[in-house]
C-alpha cells in the first residue's frame, strides 16, 4: 500500500512539474479566485480591490498609463490642462462604440462626470469637487472648468480611478449610493 502511494505521489508531481513547464500561449484562459467577490462591476461606483481588477477590463477611463507610468491616450486621444489648471480640454477618441452599438460621445464624459464621479466615487467626489462646470461643445471634445486649479485630476481619470459609463443606459436609473 506504502509502494503504491508513492507512485501516486511521484505520479502527481511529475504531472505538475509538466504542466508548469509548458509555455504559455496568447490566448489561453486564466481562471482565477477572487475574494470577495466584486459587488459591482464598475470602479466608478465602488473602490473595493475586486471590483477595480475586474471593471478595468470592462469600462475605460479617459488616459491611462504606459508600463513607464507615462500618460498614453485612452477614451481621450489629446488632453490639454490651462496653464494656470483651471481648465482640461479632452479630444474624444472618434468610433467608440458601447456594447449596444450606441455612440460613445462628450455626453457620456459629462454625465459620468457630474453623476457618478461627482456623488459616488469615494476619491473623485474631493476631486472633482471644485468643478465649476462641463462644456461639450461637440460630440469629441469636453472641457472641464475648475474654480481651482487642479493638477491631481489627471492622475484619476484612468479606468481605474474614473471610468466612463454610458449615460443613455445609466440614466434615469437609481446609482445606488454605497454599492
Amino acid at each position: 500500500m506504502r509502494a503504491a502511494c508513492i507512485a501516486v505521489i511521484v505520479a502527481t508531481v511529475g504531472l505538475a512539474n509538466a504542466a508548469q513547464a509548458q509555455t504559455p500561449k496568447r490566448g489561453d484562459t486564466l481562471t482565477v479566485i477572487a475574494q470577495p467577490e466584486p459587488v459591482i462591476l464598475t470602479a466608478a461606483l465602488s473602490t473595493s480591490s475586486p471590483t477595480g481588477t475586474f471593471s478595468t477590463n470592462v469600462f475605460d477611463g479617459l488616459i491611462e498609463y504606459d508600463n513607464n507610468f507615462h500618460l498614453k491616450p485612452g477614451l481621450a486621444v489629446k488632453w490639454n490642462l490651462s496653464d494656470d489648471c483651471k481648465t482640461l480640454t479632452l479630444d474624444l477618441r472618434h468610433g467608440v462604440k458601447w456594447h449596444d452599438g450606441a455612440p460613445f460621445t462628450s455626453a457620456d464624459v459629462k454625465w459620468t462626470l457630474e453623476n457618478v464621479w461627482k456623488k459616488y466615487h469615494p476619491r473623485n467626489q474631493t476631486l472633482f469637487a471644485n468643478t465649476e462646470r462641463v462644456d461639450t461643445p461637440d460630440d469629441y471634445t469636453v472641457v472641464i472648468h475648475f474654480s481651482k486649479s487642479s493638477l491631481a485630476v489627471l492622475s484619476s481619470l484612468n479606468s481605474s480611478g474614473a471610468q466612463v459609463l454610458p449615460k443613455h443606459l445609466y440614466e434615469g436609473t437609481d446609482i445606488p449610493n454605497n454599492p
